[in-house]
């Protein structure tokens, strides 16, 4: 048996439709410089999302409440 798992964790994001001139101010506050997308939803990116569909953790980095289920299912945690 392994020691390792792996899974996926899909979630939709739908974006407001935005100007070029939006899209500079937004890069103009420096936060989009260092986030995977260009945006960061838990901060000022979130004016741009229109919607999400899915896990809010999998847009920010990490699918904490599907790695918990997935080890939950595989007897490595109770709760």
């Amino acid at each position: 048996e392994s020691d390792s798992f792996g899974f996926t964790s899909k979630t939709d994001v739908k974006m407001y439709p935005f100007d070029e001139g939006e899209a500079l101010d937004y890069i103009a506050t420096g936060e989009p410089m260092d986030k995977a997308g260009s945006y960061g939803i838990q901060g000022i990116g979130e004016r741009l999302v229109e919607f999400i569909n899915g896990d809010y953790n999998n847009v920010v980095g990490f699918p904490l409440s599907h790695f918990m289920k997935e080890l939950h299912e595989r007897g490595l945690i109770e709760y």
